[in-house]
């Protein structure tokens, strides 16, 4: 256990200092149209920046890989148990089920505001892998400017999840491009 919790604290500080570099034009894009100063969240966009900047950083020496939105199907242990259940990332060790170190959603403060219900999914789909699928550690990565209301909102479901004894889960908020995240809401027993 004391490997893990070393190896997921030098992850956190890796993924702080990903996001920390997570360029303005891949946090919010700017949209074609008349108007040149609009700009949206595309997840998808975060995302692969994220997968880029956490690679690098991770580099080449560590046990541990990162992958992207592995589809389990198939999967001896990981299907049976949860089915279609794609995180957006996962670190851990290919081909055991005994070094898996942490699952990682994200979502957007735009799309938790237009559909809950997707957040919520994300919650559930961290807590299977937790729970089922080996995994020691789970984060839900929010990314944009969110108000108190929603954050509050974000919190009280976040809270609903439980995490078995010797592992965590927790929430990050990256609220700003250029910035670490500056939010860790904590679950673990």
């Amino acid at each position: 256990m004391e490997d893990n919790k070393k190896d997921f604290d030098l992850f956190l500080n890796c993924l702080e200092e990903a996001c920390e570099k997570i360029d303005s034009s891949y946090f919010k894009l700017n949209v074609a149209s008349s108007d040149s100063e609009e700009q949206k969240d595309r997840e998808r966009v975060y995302c692969y920046e994220f997968y880029h900047q956490l690679r690098c950083i991770l580099g080449e020496s560590s046990p541990y890989k990162l992958n992207g939105e592995v589809d389990k199907d198939g999967h001896p242990i990981i299907h049976e148990a949860l089915g279609a259940k794609k995180p957006d990332f996962i670190v851990h060790v290919p081909g055991g089920m005994d070094k898996n170190l942490v699952v990682v959603e994200v979502k957007s403060v735009t799309r938790a505001k237009k559909d809950f219900s997707k957040l919520k999914k994300d919650l559930e789909t961290l807590e299977g892998f937790l729970d089922k699928a080996n995994y020691k550690n789970a984060i839900m990565l929010i990314y944009g400017d969110v108000d108190d209301k929603l954050l509050q909102k974000i919190k009280e479901e976040f809270k609903k999840y439980e995490t078995e004894k010797g592992k965590q889960m927790l929430l990050i908020w990256h609220q700003e491009c250029g910035k670490k995240p500056v939010t860790k809401i904590e679950r673990s027993n």
